[in-house]
């Protein structure tokens, strides 16, 4: 657009279809297909040469993961959907394809110039405004032991081989903490039986992102069912290894379906009342330091400046772009402004204290243990447990956090229902796969020609794609001329890109 797009862009809906944010126009996005696990039967633990071949059978799955998503989009129908305002500036290799597009159509003189993005998302789900980075933060013997069982192994689902593999990637004492299940299992070997029967309905078990470590590290997950675009429940998973590369302690949890948002800040400042956190057993105040690397930062955060120093102190450690979810809330937050009013609400919580167990050794990204304590409350009464991943960007700073709170009920109502409802999925609908950032992907075809065809068949000018009629995010009628305004450019998101 010849003048500068108003942000954030603002939402828009056709009657039934719920509110959706676009990403920047020109951008082709195409469906993140899951990676496909491999078996393998090397000896345990993995080595370095062991490794290599995995990477490379990885990008061929990829490729032809990449191949099929391709033929999918292409059979998909065309409708015009949604109008937005405000188009941001694609990528440099998307715009210099819409100018070559652009010049070999000048004889045809279309009558629409709006800019086309394509997404990838169910149409009644929220898409992000950005897609997240890759989430590989680098190896160390930990991170390998996770690539290989989860990623090159693979969920056993009833195969013995498998699960023999599984089995002896365990120390026979390991503690397998799945904060799914009502009891954690003592007896030997049990702890790891337990958690494969949970995951035993799963369809893909897709990591998301890996910190590095030596001696533990952790990864962010969600699980995927063939056939079904979008992601199924999300989760994050904290593991240690011996020096023999075996597993000796695991952690992991669910999101909770039913996020209270607000709801769990009143809560805990009606459990705590007047009372105030004591954090001088650890250190009566704040040292102020430069903390080294993702291991470190945690570390300072959660034991030195909790308690001991104003949030504006831990908020100069994130970056402007920060990306940070809370499982307690149904949407995550974007920015510094957005998590600094979030961790003000939490340190007015005088009586709330979070304590750090167990942290990962990376230095790019970190995942740490922790329960909660509040003041005033009886030593016998139950502390709720969470594990939290923070990943660093290549200046040192935190671009991304995802905390996870276990739920008071064990399994989780909602979760148990919708593990017997969508068993692969275990969430009511899945949610939008993370996108892509496009490079390297063909720009859709969806707008070409003299006009937009609409779902009746029939080629419209841009005045009737202005007047359609919308619901915003508040419930407001109105119309999409209204929502752009001014705006000299527009993103159509055209119903084939939906699903």
């Amino acid at each position: 657009p010849s003048s500068p797009p108003r942000w954030p862009l603002p939402m828009v809906q056709p009657g039934f279809v719920a509110p959706v944010t676009l990403q920047a126009a020109g951008a082709a996005v195409a469906p993140r297909a899951p990676a496909a696990a491999a078996t393998a039967a090397a000896a345990w633990p993995p080595s370095a040469a062991a490794s290599a071949p995995a990477r490379v059978l990885g990008q061929q799955q990829q490729q032809q993961q990449q191949q099929q998503a391709d033929r999918v989009t292409a059979a998909a129908t065309t409708a015009v959907a949604v109008v937005s305002a405000a188009a941001a500036a694609g990528t440099r290799r998307a715009a210099r394809r819409q100018e070559r597009r652009r010049g070999a159509a000048m004889g045809a003189k279309p009558t629409v110039a709006l800019r086309v993005a394509t997404v990838d998302a169910p149409a009644a789900s929220p898409l992000a405004l950005e897609s997240l980075p890759s989430g590989d933060y680098g190896g160390g013997r930990a991170t390998d032991v996770v690539k290989r069982l989860w990623q090159t192994i693979g969920l056993p689902r009833g195969d013995p081989e498998k699960e023999a593999q599984w089995t002896v990637a365990f120390t026979p004492t390991a503690v397998v903490e799945d904060l799914y299940l009502a009891e954690v299992p003592t007896e030997p070997g049990a702890g790891v039986r337990a958690y494969l029967e949970n995951k035993a309905s799963c369809d893909r078990f897709v990591l998301d992102r890996i910190s590095d470590g030596e001696e533990a590290c952790g990864f962010t997950w969600h699980l995927e069912e063939s056939g079904v675009r979008g992601q199924g429940i999300r989760g994050t998973t904290f593991v240690e290894i011996d020096e023999a590369g075996k597993i000796t302690y695991l952690r992991e949890i669910c999101e909770p379906l039913y996020k209270p948002g607000d709801q769990t800040v009143e809560l805990l400042k009606a459990l705590g009342g007047d009372n105030v956190a004591d954090f001088s057993a650890e250190q009566p105040s704040a040292i102020k330091r430069s903390p080294t690397g993702a291991s470190d930062l945690c570390k300072y955060l959660w034991q030195d400046l909790q308690g001991r120093a104003p949030p504006t102190e831990a908020l100069g450690f994130f970056a402007d772009d920060v990306f940070y979810e809370d499982f307690n809330y149904e949407d995550p937050m974007r920015g510094k402004a957005e998590v600094g009013a979030f961790l003000e609400k939490f340190a007015d919580i005088t009586a709330l204290k979070f304590v750090a167990e167990r942290f990962s050794d990376g230095p790019r990204a970190c995942c740490f243990t922790w329960h909660v304590e509040i003041a005033g409350l009886s030593a016998d009464s139950p502390n709720i447990r969470g594990i939290s991943f923070y990943g660093l960007n290549e200046a040192g700073q935190i671009d991304f956090v995802r905390d996870i709170p276990e739920s008071a009920m064990k399994p989780p109502p909602l979760q148990a229902l919708a593990a017997q409802l969508r068993p692969k999925l275990r969430r009511f609908s899945p949610l939008p796969a993370a996108s892509d950032d496009g490079l390297g992907l063909e720009q859709c075809d969806c707008a070409n020609g003299t006009g937009i065809d609409w779902p009746t068949g029939e080629c419209v000018e841009t005045s009737a794609v202005l007047k359609q009629g919308v619901i915003t995010a508040g419930g407001v009628a109105t119309t999409v001329g209204e929502q752009v305004g001014d705006a000299r450019g527009a993103v159509v998101i055209f119903l084939r890109h939906l699903g």
